[in-house]
């Protein structure tokens, strides 16, 4: 479904990523983890075709693509209705409305962005980038800055999302703990330049039970305690 190639990408003179080499199957949940500006959005820039100023090559066997940010990025002078009509190409009003209750939501079509939880407003954004039914979906640490209770709840309707139109994803992400819960597999990234030096194959099958995630971390860090600084 998505393979990506990058021998390496520099920006200015310094070199972010070098020798990357990812393949991801149709309907894999992939987590990518580093330590902090080791080149994870770029990589996902150069993935979903933002970037194409790198040297390597990029396929993806699909052109419906979705990408989901830090913030909402929901356009302030318009409704919920109106930000979601704007990307929708089927304009269904019905399948809009179906989308919104799988995430909790309900008559909230009339709303202006500025009047919503920053929980709501996130959700309405998941809701745009599946609106399209995607095949694949970029993910740059989109739980960032939430509320345990509400990230938590987010994360199982983005994985009831993707069950429903079996979408391909990689995620980045700082929280080892949130990998887990969420993917099939998972790749630790180094210090820049960037590039793959460990890959776990995740047993926890998209399971919230924290026991059973605090004891994969736990496993994981004791093996390797050095992982998330990008060291083996």
């Amino acid at each position: 479904m998505i393979n990506i190639h990058i021998k390496d990408k520099f920006y200015q003179d310094k070199k972010i990523l070098e020798n990357i080499n990812i393949r991801v199957n149709e309907g894999e949940f992939l987590s990518i983890i580093g330590p902090s500006g080791c080149g994870k959005t770029t990589l996902l820039n150069i993935a979903s075709s933002l970037d194409k100023d790198f040297n390597g090559k990029v396929t993806i066997s699909s052109s419906n693509i979705g990408f989901i940010f830090q913030d909402h990025r929901l356009i302030p002078w318009l409704t919920v209705k109106e930000n979601l009509l704007i990307i929708s190409k089927e304009k269904d009003i019905n399948q809009i409305n179906e989308l919104l209750n799988i995430v909790g939501l309900n008559d909230i079509l009339d709303i202006y962005p500025k009047n919503l939880s920053g929980g709501m407003a996130r959700r309405v954004s998941f809701v745009r980038a599946f609106i399209n039914k995607p095949k694949v979906i970029f993910l740059d640490e989109p739980f960032i800055s939430l509320d345990y209770p509400t990230a938590t709840s987010l994360k199982k309707d983005f994985l009831n999302l993707c069950k429903k139109f079996n979408t391909t994803v990689i995620l980045v992400t700082h929280d080892l703990s949130e990998a887990i819960y969420l993917s099939n597999r998972i790749l630790f990234f180094s210090k820049n330049p960037a590039n793959q030096i460990l890959e776990y194959k995740n047993l926890n099958n998209q399971e919230f039970n924290l026991k059973k995630i605090d004891e994969i971390k736990n496993e994981i860090l004791e093996k390797h305690p050095h992982i998330l600084e990008g060291f083996l």
